[in-house]
């Protein structure tokens, strides 16, 4: 099938942004498989040829939002520092981190149902690569902090895996609605407990 190029006045600079907002805004509401592109363009006030010139279809959104993800993790892992001790850098990443989480919560909350839900029907990603990137990276903190005298010899992995999960206690805690939530605080006071009790004297 031959798509045609979107009309002079449909093809504006919000048209793109819009799709991907409107799509995501429906896949949180109703589910990706229960999504149709008919109400993806009526929500982003374009019409299906837009649809199709930016993205094919409606897998194409879905794979455009979760690369959306990747590049904004990604240059979260190009900014990393190892300046200053262990310590500082280890809660300086997990600050940076959950501050870029806060600011997509509803693209991470549509991941997190693509993960721990039931089958949509979507293209196949691997939606934990993020997760062992990071878990990657935390090592390289860790076992660099251990390397330089800073942290005790512990085994690098059990702690990498300790500090991640009080970063996603707190990625989860920002998806709750109540009130008393941990917070970017809250998390700080947890990772100073884990470091106190890993820091040599």
């Amino acid at each position: 099938m031959t798509v045609r190029s979107p009309q002079k006045n449909e093809h504006d600079l919000g048209a793109r942004e819009r799709l991907l907002a409107a799509a995501l805004k429906l896949f949180n509401e109703k589910g990706y498989a229960a999504t149709s592109v008919r109400e993806v363009v009526a929500e982003a006030d374009v019409t299906k040829p837009v649809l199709y010139y930016y993205f094919g279809n409606k897998e194409g959104i879905f794979l455009e939002l979760v690369q959306s993800s990747n590049t904004t993790f990604e240059g979260l892992l190009q900014g990393i520092s190892l300046e200053g001790s262990a310590r500082e850098s280890i809660i300086r990443f997990s600050c940076d981190l959950l501050e870029a989480i806060e600011g997509r919560l509803d693209l991470v909350r549509f991941l997190y149902a693509m993960y721990y839900g039931p089958p949509q029907g979507a293209p196949s990603v691997d939606l934990e690569a993020n997760y062992f990137e990071m878990l990657e990276l935390m090592q390289k903190l860790v076992g660099n902090g251990i390397e330089k005298g800073e942290l005790l010899p512990e085994n690098v992995e059990d702690v990498s895996r300790a500090i991640l999960a009080i970063v996603t206690a707190a990625i989860d805690d920002l998806m709750c609605t109540r009130d008393t939530r941990m917070g970017r605080d809250g998390m700080v006071r947890m990772l100073q407990l884990v470091m106190r009790g890993i820091t040599k004297a």
